[in-house]
């Protein structure tokens, strides 16, 4: 049974064993599974297919055991709560803080560093930070020199980890580990800059997904590490690398991305297909890329008309709080017309044989769908909060009234979703639930950032 959670609402759970190898089996495809499984699945075909080549990829593989075969222990029971701010937020901490001490794995770990701060502890009492540390990093060669780094098949975006430690407020002298050699956090910063490549005529050039699946990253950590005044580095292959004209092609590219929103076959307040398979594709469609930006600004970059553009991202992010949870509702409509036989894909391996007992619970669709709304929603707040709290950009009228509404709906799906059987999904397939616990940390933090409990302030 789960325990009533105390000071921030951190249940506690059971210690998992072989944490690095349990982290370095599943982190790995997690990235791309996130993005089908998880992610906006445009209409019956993207959802179906993602069920398929999900399966053929392995990505359902866990039955419910550890990597040693242990059976797990220690339930969170489902619970019902009335939607308040209180109760999402509280809903929200025990569904990361007890599923993080299970699954003991790199991507949750450091989800729930994001939400609770960098003095989140696991079961055992390790400190999160000092066990993602001691056990994830790596070296890279490049240059003639060994560069730190943590690998993407455990950080999934590249400067994810050190981005998330340094606006936690980890100390830059926090040891890293590779085998004997002994990091810190500093040379994370700066292997970080020695290993990022650009061009400026082709942001694609060096890396097909740059924009969606690493460019967001890697703005907050340079915008925290690179002043301003000094916003060019040389990287390991002796090629230098402006930040503003990062960050203007970046943002270029982003808003090329977001005049689709209304292109001419949208619906009536909706999102045309050309932007919904574009955003799709982007992970948690796009809203990383928001809030990736607006650190920029917040950290001094005001360059290229950068005020004006975001000004203009804002509203657009607003705008897309109604119309993405509108065209969420359309695909999970869709994928539940599907119904049974989608299911039926999800619940068969590689091998033909059904998994566990019967494949997954009978309401994968409707978790599905909750955990698409949370992503959206609960990463549009925290870039929106993230303005808030450093006082970016003034919002209007309307957009308060236009955030309260989506902000309601955000408390409603948290509390929806503390109420289901987490459980017997993750009896079913812990990365599942690992892929919950991810988003479901961001919307935590959004929840947090205005409050007291500002997990960015942990002491």
């Amino acid at each position: 049974m789960s325990e009533r959670t105390r000071g921030r609402g951190e249940a506690k759970g059971e210690v998992g064993r072989g944490g690095n190898e349990r982290g370095s089996r599943r982190s790995g495809p997690d990235g791309g599974r996130r993005k089908l499984l998880i992610g906006g699945a445009a209409g019956i075909g993207v959802l179906a297919t993602a069920a398929a080549v999900g399966y053929r990829a392995g990505w359902f593989g866990g039955d419910g055991r550890d990597g040693d075969g242990t059976e797990r222990s220690g339930l969170l029971t489902p619970e019902t709560l009335t939607p308040t701010r209180e109760n999402a937020v509280r809903a929200a901490s025990e569904i990361v803080s007890h599923y993080t001490r299970r699954l003991r794995n790199a991507s949750s770990t450091i989800h729930a560093v994001r939400a609770f701060g960098r003095n989140f502890r696991l079961d055992d009492k390790t400190g999160a930070v000092d066990y993602l540390c001691s056990r994830f990093a790596a070296e890279r060669e490049v240059g003639g020199k060994r560069h730190l780094c943590f690998p993407r098949e455990h950080e999934v975006h590249d400067n994810s980890f050190l981005k998330t430690m340094l606006e936690a407020g980890v100390a830059l002298e926090q040891p890293i580990t590779v085998g004997s050699s002994r990091y810190t956090l500093r040379d994370l910063g700066e292997s970080a800059r020695a290993l990022f490549r650009f061009d400026p005529g082709n942001l694609r050039r060096y890396d097909p997904v740059l924009p969606e699946e690493h460019l967001p990253w890697g703005l907050i950590a340079f915008s925290i590490l690179v002043p301003p005044t000094a916003p060019t580095w040389v990287n390991a292959l002796g090629e230098k690398i402006d930040f503003n004209e990062v960050i203007d092609r970046g943002l270029a590219d982003y808003e090329g991305v977001c005049r689709l929103l209304l292109a001419a076959d949208a619906p009536p307040k909706g999102e045309s297909t050309a932007y919904r398979e574009k955003i799709t594709k982007y992970s948690c469609y796009g809203m990383h890329s928001f809030y990736g930006f607006f650190s920029c600004y917040r950290h001094g970059y005001r360059g290229n008309g950068l005020s004006e553009r975001l000004t203009e991202l804002k509203d657009h992010l607003i705008t897309r709080l109604q119309r993405d949870a509108e065209a969420l509702a359309r695909e999970t409509d869709a994928a539940r017309q599907y119904g049974q036989k989608y299911i039926d894909q999800m619940g068969v391996g590689p091998d033909g044989r059904k998994r566990g007992s019967g494949g997954p619970p009978a309401d994968l669709i409707d978790v599905i769908s909750l955990n698409n709304f949370i992503k959206m929603n609960g990463h549009g707040f925290e870039a929106l909060n993230y303005i808030r709290l450093h006082n970016l950009f003034p919002f209007s009228m309307v957009q308060e009234k236009r955030m309260q509404a989506a902000e309601a709906q955000l408390f409603e799906a948290m509390v929806r979703l503390r109420a289901r059987d987490l459980d017997s999904f993750y009896r079913w397939d812990p990365k599942f639930v690992s892929d919950i616990v991810i988003a479901v940390s961001h919307a935590l933090r959004a929840m947090k950032l205005l409050s007291p409990d500002n997990p960015d302030n942990a002491v």
